[in-house]
C-alpha cells in the first residue's frame, strides 16, 4: 500500500505545474508600470508595478536597486513554492507600489527602470 501511495504522489508531482525541488528567487513578469506624467524635484513619487503571479509564486517584493537624480532603478522579485503541488496554469495579476521620497532632488527627465527595462521618463517640473 505504501509503494502505491508513493507512486501516485510521485506521478502527480511530476506532472503538476510548478513542480520544483527547492525554493529559488525569481524575477516577476511585469505587464505594466504606472507613472505620473510630471513630478516636482522633491515630492513623493509612487511607482505601481503590475505583475503576474504563477503557480506557487510567493513573497513578491519591489526593491530599490539604485537612485540618482535622473534615474530610479527597481527590481521586482519573488520566490517559488519550493514544493511539489498540483495547481491550475492560470496567472493572477497583482500590484506592488514603491514610493520614492525625492531625495536627492530629481532632474529632468527622470527615468524609471524595473527589472532592467525602462518603463518611461517623467517630466520634472518646478
Amino acid at each position: 500500500m505504501n509503494k502505491l501511495l508513493l507512486a501516485l504522489t510521485l506521478g502527480v508531482s511530476l506532472t503538476s505545474c510548478g513542480s520544483i525541488l527547492f525554493p529559488k528567487d525569481i524575477s516577476l513578469f511585469i505587464s505594466k508600470v504606472d507613472l505620473p506624467a510630471t513630478v516636482t524635484p522633491t515630492e513623493n513619487l509612487s511607482v505601481t508595478v503590475t505583475y503576474g503571479v504563477g503557480c506557487g509564486d510567493r513573497d513578491q517584493t519591489l526593491s530599490l536597486v539604485s537612485r540618482t537624480p535622473s534615474n530610479l532603478t527597481l527590481v521586482a522579485t519573488g520566490k517559488n513554492a519550493g514544493m511539489y503541488m498540483a495547481c491550475s496554469t492560470g496567472i493572477v495579476e497583482k500590484t506592488l507600489t514603491y514610493t520614492d521620497s525625492g531625495s536627492p532632488a530629481r532632474s529632468n527627465p527622470f527615468e524609471v527602470v524595473v527589472n532592467g527595462k525602462s518603463w518611461g521618463k517623467i517630466e520634472v517640473k518646478e
